[in-house]
């Protein structure tokens, strides 16, 4: 199952992908199982919400009423406003060496880190599939991330390696969009913090279409052309680590998103460097969940 967050009627709510259109919930439930309108509480409703998209799809399937083209549904973030952004880093083996050998013209050593390593983006970050990345007039190298995330559908404290995945409502996209010049002043998070620099979607899909989230291709493009190709057998900590490790330090919460980290070969380790620049479209595509597209245009401000 496909969920998402969709612009309709003036309000964001909760939808699911049928075929080459998408259907908002509530136009398929009775009134006393309508579900909420906003995906972290959605996701917090846990297995009775699924339930609900499930039965929503089936009298979809039934009774075609009121749809909306995929083509033109006007898809949000599906987690628009996450509670916690956390975002993986250092988590690709070939990337390693990758920071490795740019680390050693700064006499910088890089370590393979004990545990899984974040950062954090910030929900104003957040942006939705086919909306607009601003190149902001400060930067002047502009790059793409395209990361695996698993999207949280449950609290998770204190979780085993073993029960991690059972935590998680399903997988979507993010592209960590960076500003390497300002990243490389080490200011990280100012980097990765700007408006629109956290593109997510186009939707979660639910865990049972996606067993295994180590066996996943990655790829990434500017225009048409191509800039990372990874598979996610390749990282440093897994999907499953991750929750176990990070679950040991804060609660997980229903909405939290997860992003597994940069695959090796980001713009900015070619050489020359494959950069965006304001009219260039970046597109993330996941194996198993679909693409993330989109363009990028010069601030106005």
């Amino acid at each position: 199952m496909k969920l998402v967050s969709i612009l309709m009627d003036g309000a964001i709510h909760i939808g699911a992908v049928a075929g080459d259109q998408v259907i908002r919930l509530n136009d398929y439930l009775p009134a006393h199982a309508q579900v909420p309108g906003d995906m972290v509480r959605f996701l917090a409703a846990g297995e009775p919400a699924m339930q609900a998209a499930r039965r929503a799809l089936e009298r979809h399937a039934r009774e075609p009423a009121r749809a909306v083209p995929l083509a033109e549904a006007d898809l949000q973030a599906p987690v628009p406003r996450p509670g916690k952004i956390m975002m993986g880093g250092r988590n690709y083996l070939r990337h390693l060496d990758e920071l490795r050998e740019e680390g050693k013209s700064r006499q910088e050593k890089i370590v393979t880190p004990p545990m899984p390593h974040i950062f954090s983006k910030f929900a104003e970050s957040v942006t939705g599939p086919g909306k607009p990345i601003v190149y902001p007039k400060i930067v002047k190298q502009l790059d793409l991330e395209g990361e695996l995330t698993a999207v949280i559908g449950k609290r998770a404290h204190w979780v085993s390696e073993e029960d991690a995945l059972d935590y998680v409502a399903g997988y979507t996209i993010i592209n960590d969009v960076s500003a390497r010049d300002l990243q490389a002043q080490g200011l990280l998070l100012i980097s990765k913090g700007f408006e629109t620099f956290c593109p997510m979607g186009p939707w979660i899909v639910t865990r049972d279409e996606i067993p295994d989230p180590q066996k996943l291709s990655v790829r990434t493009y500017i225009n048409d052309r191509e800039v990372c190709v990874a598979h996610t057998s390749e990282m440093l900590f897994t999907v499953r680590q991750f929750i176990a490790s990070l679950s040991r330090v804060f609660p997980l919460e229903p909405g939290d998103v997860l992003s597994t980290g940069s695959p090796p070969g980001p713009g900015m380790y070619h050489n020359p460097p494959l950069l965006a620049n304001p009219g260039d479209t970046m597109r993330v595509e996941i194996e198993g969940i679909g693409v993330l597209s989109n363009p990028v245009v010069a601030a106005t401000r």
